[in-house]
């Protein structure tokens, strides 16, 4: 195991850091500010839901997208492309004059952060290869402050200047992660076989069967339940919080902040508690009781203690990190590690993009966000009979052996 020398470790460091620190920046900062595009032009509920759909369809897509640029040109151009393309995107969102545009702008700007979830374990992988598990939960750490730091500033920045400012400010915050790789590009002219090997998937794994194993197709169900929850709330939580709750856009804003901040405990302690106990189900089984009680307060309970059933939903999604583990935890070979990687994410995606367009379609047939939080509430269930599955503590490898 060859390590980097320390120099040019610290410089990845610096540009991993800053790179997750862009890597939900699109997500969590259109939701709040929503009511004030809606004064320049027109914004129908569908049109939001749209809206809410690209992440997860932006980062299915980066994920076919990232491997065949990063093998044409090199990691850290890649990495300098991908920062780029989220600068571009930014910059047409602000400039943006109809909902199109604003959602061509936004899809560039996911394509790029979704290269980035592709990319940045290779970075781990190959300058901090004798530390893999902490540099992984650092950068999620940062991921988690990089998605509730916008709300909290969208809002007051669209208030004192416009909405174009507080969308287009995030492709500063691109352009600054740029210059640590912009040197590291230099002292790297030669990639690495550990690069290369790290996004090649061999022949032979496309011939395995994976949705023959029943703990496959339950780490499908916890992906998709944790992003289809994450991202339904980006795309409609503040508005939920507006008319049900009566929350000033600016409180809807923080409380917004408050949910996506829940993922800074959960990437701390799932990896570790996922490692240290042999059986994850009660983790899984914990996660449906913390989306059952959030929900079943803003249903029953909105007002004053919004932000307390805020915080337990937000909580809910401790799934993202434990799959994260999972993937690990129960494969025994690269090649199956690889291939459930890509079918729980791609699956999972795909499932996620159909939240917030649910939650919006439920509003516009009911007048009221009660049902589309009684479907949030009922996501919970599935995660946890996916929970049984994952009881048994049974590897893929082992289940695909037994059906061949």
């Amino acid at each position: 195991m060859r390590v980097k020398p320390l120099a040019g470790r610290f410089l990845a460091l610096a540009g991993m850091l800053l790179i997750a620190l862009n890597l939900r920046t699109a997500v969590s900062s259109l939701s709040p500010i929503i009511p004030f595009i809606r004064e320049d032009f027109e914004l129908s509920v569908l049109a939001v839901s749209f809206l809410g759909m690209l992440p997860p369809l932006g980062f299915a897509l980066s994920g076919l997208i990232a491997p065949i640029i990063t093998r044409r040109i090199g990691l850290e151009a890649a990495l300098l492309t991908l920062l780029a393309t989220i600068m571009l995107g930014s910059l047409i969102r602000a400039l943006s004059g109809d909902w199109s545009l604003l959602s061509v702008g936004t899809m560039l700007a996911l394509i790029g952060m979704g290269m980035g979830n592709v990319l940045l374990p290779v970075v781990v992988r190959k300058y901090f290869p004798d530390r893999i598990g902490s540099m992984t939960a650092l950068y999620l750490v940062i991921v988690s402050i990089g998605a509730f730091s916008p709300p909290l500033i969208a809002v007051p920045v669209a208030e004192a200047l416009s909405w174009r400012v507080s969308l287009g400010q995030w492709g500063l915050v691109a352009l600054i992660a740029s210059i640590p790789w912009l040197f590291a590009l230099r002292q790297n002219r030669v990639e690495e076989p550990v690069v290369t090997q790290a996004l090649t998937i061999p022949i032979n794994v496309r011939h395995v069967k994976i949705w023959k194993s029943p703990t496959a197709m339950a780490m499908v169900v916890i992906w998709a339940v944790s992003a289809l929850n994450g991202y339904a709330n980006f795309a409609w939580l503040p508005q939920i919080l507006m008319d049900e709750s009566g929350s000033t856009p600016a409180e809807a804003g923080i409380l917004l902040a408050l949910y996506a901040a829940m993922g800074i405990p959960a990437a701390l302690s799932m990896p570790v508690l996922a490692v240290r106990f042999p059986n994850q189900a009660p983790l899984i089984y914990l996660s449906g009781m913390l989306f059952f009680i959030g929900y079943g307060g803003l249903i029953f309970f909105p007002g004053w203690w919004s932000w307390v059933w805020v915080l337990l939903a937000g909580l809910g999604p401790i799934l993202f990190p434990l799959n994260l583990a999972l993937f690990n935890l129960r494969t025994k070979s690269q090649e199956t590690l690889l291939r459930i990687s890509g079918f729980a994410q791609g699956f999972g995606y795909l499932a996620a993009a159909l939240g917030p367009l649910v939650l919006g379609v439920l509003h516009e047939l009911t007048g009221n966000w009660t049902s589309s939080l009684w479907f949030l509430f009922l996501t919970a269930i599935p995660a946890m009979l996916a929970g049984t599955v994952i009881a048994k503590q049974r590897s893929i490898d082992e289940e695909l052996e037994l059906r061949t």
